[in-house]
């Protein structure tokens, strides 16, 4: 057994040329060649010549020719590396790998079977990487550098200096990091006072490779660098032109804001039909707060004033109920009982009052619901008949206002009255005795609604008018 392992040894010295293992070097990016030679007068047609490539003692056959035919043809497109076919019979197996990668380190073994044995070469390739040239940066803040290379093998160094080839590398800290094709990333960073002008460089050495990169700056003591000032102002530039843009805005939508609660302030100054906006609604559920809030709203030079008695108990009883707009426009109200048949027990009396009044002048109606009361099966009922009262006396369906608009019903409500065939559904949040500060949004919005029972009042006067020929 002995005598075996050494006429083994000795036969793979003889084909290695003296050497059991070589090493050798590639260059990421490199074409590398990896040399297997052989006595051809000792190889017959029938014997085979293969490659081996190992990774962490897991190896992969690469190539594998039997007189001189490619027998991993199947495996063309992934595998690495090629041997030329025509060269096999002048004893020649070198394989050819082009732009060597990282992942094509490891052991290669080349065998091949002679009439007087095996014939083995081993390799063992280690590629390496050079290191992109490095870039060099100063904070804006602090004296502070930064020297940065990516994509580098093994790990470079970085060494500092200054003027007069002064060392400051012991004054920087140095970090090597790892990316995902197996290469290594490094920052450097060196902090240092600057008190005269001077250059500062920094190198990135690859030693393996005998290689150095070196990236320079001019500092001069209390001066950004021209690479700072370039940032500067590419930043403030943008960023000034930016809230430029947004005071704009913001000044033009608040003069935009403020001519159309202008215009819609005026057009109701200027209504001269005779218009009482009739508010029907159960107590606590806002009514004389809506009231409140179209006057206030409409009246800007004058302070909050509780015009419809909010607050005052019973509520349904709160005097006045009627609150004049305008010359010629007035807020009323139609109270009704907070019972769930609240319509049944005064239809008759309010039905009788809206009919003579139809006489003399248009009521735009507006049904008013707070978001916080759900509605019943018995409520929706009776907010039907009501619906259809009021379009018998009216002609149409009423408006709909909900109140604390906050609460999460508010759409589910706003579906039910839209469905009833209510042309409008406003939605609000009132002003109150306590929460009055003015909001140009809200003012606005109840500006719209008493524009919008204008509109109404108007359109169904002119339904009423007669045709002439």
């Amino acid at each position: 057994m002995k005598l075996f392992s050494i006429g083994l040894i000795l036969l793979v010295i003889q084909c290695t040329g003296g050497s059991l293992v070589k090493k050798i070097t590639g260059v990421r990016g490199s074409d590398v060649w990896i040399e297997c030679m052989f006595d051809a007068a000792k190889m017959s047609q029938d014997k085979p010549v293969w490659w081996l490539h190992c990774e962490n003692s897991d190896c992969t056959k690469i190539q594998h020719f039997i007189g001189g035919v490619d027998q991993l043809q199947d495996r063309a497109a992934s595998r690495r590396g090629r041997v030329y076919p025509d060269k096999l019979r002048e004893g020649n197996a070198s394989l050819f790998i082009e732009n060597v990668q990282m992942s094509d380190e490891g052991h290669y073994e080349c065998s091949a079977i002679l009439t007087d044995g095996p014939c083995t070469t081993i390799y063992v390739l280690t590629v390496l990487a050079s290191s992109e040239p490095p870039q060099l940066t100063e904070a804006l803040d602090t004296r502070s550098f930064t020297c940065s290379s990516r994509n580098g093998f093994p790990p470079a160094l970085v060494t500092w200096t200054g003027g007069s080839g002064m060392n400051y590398t012991p004054d920087s800290v140095t970090q090597h990091t790892p990316n995902p094709e197996g290469l290594y990333d490094v920052v450097s960073k060196l902090t240092r006072n600057v008190t005269e002008e001077e250059t500062i460089c920094c190198t990135v050495w690859n030693q393996p490779l005998q290689e150095n990169k070196t990236n320079c700056m001019r500092v001069t003591p209390g001066q950004e660098t021209d690479d700072q000032h370039s940032i500067l102002i590419g930043i403030l530039i943008p960023v000034t032109l930016f809230i430029l843009a947004c005071v704009g805005f913001m000044i033009y939508r608040y003069f935009k804001g403020r001519q159309n609660l202008a215009t819609k302030r005026e057009r109701i100054s200027n209504c001269s039909h005779h218009t009482v906006i009739v508010l029907i609604g159960k107590p606590e559920h806002g009514v004389p707060s809506l009231i409140n809030s179209c006057v206030y709203a409409y009246k800007t030079d004058e302070p909050f004033k509780n015009r419809a008695g909010a607050m005052r108990h019973p509520p349904h009883y709160a005097k006045p109920e009627e609150v004049p707009l305008t010359e010629h426009i007035t807020i009323t109200r139609a109270l009704l009982q907070p019972e769930d048949r609240f319509w049944t027990s005064e239809r008759e009396a309010y039905l009788d009052k809206w009919r003579r009044e139809e006489q003399s002048h248009r009521r735009p109606f507006v049904f008013v619901h707070s978001c916080i009361d759900k509605l019943t099966a018995i409520t929706k009922d009776e907010i039907q008949k009501l619906f259809e009262d009021v379009k018998s006396v009216s002609g149409s369906y009423p408006f709909t206002v909900l109140t604390m608009k906050n609460f999460g019903t508010a759409d589910e409500l706003k579906r039910f009255f839209k469905d009833l065939g209510s042309k409008r559904v406003f939605t609000f949040h009132n002003y109150t005795i306590q929460k009055h500060k003015r909001n140009a949004k809200r003012d606005e919005e109840f500006l719209d609604f008493v524009n919008a029972c204008i509109d109404e009042a108007v359109d169904t006067e002119l339904e009423m008018v007669p045709l002439t020929r």
